[in-house]
């Protein structure tokens, strides 16, 4: 008998080891979910897209005495701000381009301003501007030099210009559709007194969420703009190298010791996506957004601060009284 009950003991003391072993394994397995920031679990469980081909069209400037910036239906995409040139400076296009057809880029080009002793107050015949647009198939392994150039576009200078803009158009080819702004009011047809007074409160919420470094409520503002950026430029392939490097500039604003919430810089307000999208853009810093936030980086033991510059484009969706973040 007491064989017995010493077999019984051992049994039931095994049964509750492993249910505290298993009950244990599911806390851990829990935690491990719970690990991810809000920003990462944004990214996750979402299924990558196999298209027979994923094309990717990118831009790229050549320019010479001049500044400039490309608007990508109507969306500021790239600006360079320095009197120097720039070599492989690719910069993707795709979440711009919500759905195959005719895609409008504008180019707008400034003078260099003062430069040492001298003034450059006019765009000359000269100068140059190029920019290129080209795709390659993100299906095929990459090789150097391996695109298809779409258009190469030459600005017509002559002498004496102070400000240079041209829009035309490309066609592009892509598997996806976006949403994005293609269902949104027409933000040129509120009344602008009215439209001002909401980005402007948009701007300050969005600096209040960065101040209190509410990430959970910051990925709620941004998820739509990343979400369609995750599925037109890499396809839903969330391990792509880009995204774990994206996912870590964000962070840098959730980390930061440096807390200041700056006022906004002189701007003007813009728009895009055909009166559809807009945004501010400042008026004291060349190109740049007039918002922008404290950043803090420790590397190597020293601290870095600096300001981070962020353009946001605003939208209000359909039948919604509210400004959304869709770019």
């Amino acid at each position: 008998m007491m064989k017995l009950h010493t077999h019984i003991f051992y049994y039931w003391a095994t049964v509750i080891l492993s249910v505290f072993v298993f009950c244990g394994s599911c806390a851990q397995d829990h935690k491990k979910n719970n690990m991810k920031r809000p920003i990462e679990r944004l990214y996750s469980n979402v299924e990558s897209l196999d298209y027979t081909t994923m094309p990717q069209y990118f831009i790229e400037g050549y320019q010479s005495g001049c500044y400039y910036e490309v608007y990508i239906n109507g969306i500021l995409r790239f600006k360079h701000y320095r009197n120097t040139g720039l070599m492989n400076h690719a910069t993707p296009i795709n979440d711009l381009i919500l759905k195959s057809g005719t895609q409008k880029v504008t180019i707008k080009l400034f003078p260099l301003g003062k430069i040492d002793d001298k003034e450059y107050t006019t765009i000359d015949a000269n100068d140059s501007f190029r920019l290129k647009i080209f795709k390659r198939d993100k299906k095929q392994p990459y090789e150097a030099g391996d695109y298809d150039v779409v258009k190469e576009h030459y600005a017509t200078l002559t002498d004496g210009l102070p400000y240079y803009e041209e829009t035309f158009t490309f066609e592009a080819e892509v598997p996806y559709q976006l949403k994005g702004w293609s269902e949104s009011q027409v933000l040129t047809e509120m009344d602008q007194k009215e439209l001002e007074q909401k980005i402007l409160t948009f701007y300050d919420h969005y600096a209040d969420v960065i101040y209190d470094q509410d990430e959970k409520e910051w990925v709620e503002m941004i998820k739509n703009r990343e979400l369609e950026y995750l599925k037109s430029v890499h396809y839903n392939n969330s391990t792509n190298s880009k995204i774990r490097n994206r996912i870590d500039n964000f962070t840098l604003a959730f980390d930061s010791n440096f807390k200041e919430k700056f006022p906004l810089d002189t701007y003007e307000i813009i728009f895009g996506g055909d009166g559809k999208v807009v945004t501010l853009k400042s008026l004291i810093e060349l190109g740049k957004s007039p918002y922008y936030y404290g950043i803090e980086e420790i590397k190597n033991g020293k601290s870095y601060k600096y300001k981070e510059y962020r353009y946001l484009y605003l939208h209000k969706p359909k039948g919604s009284n509210q400004l959304e973040i869709i770019r």
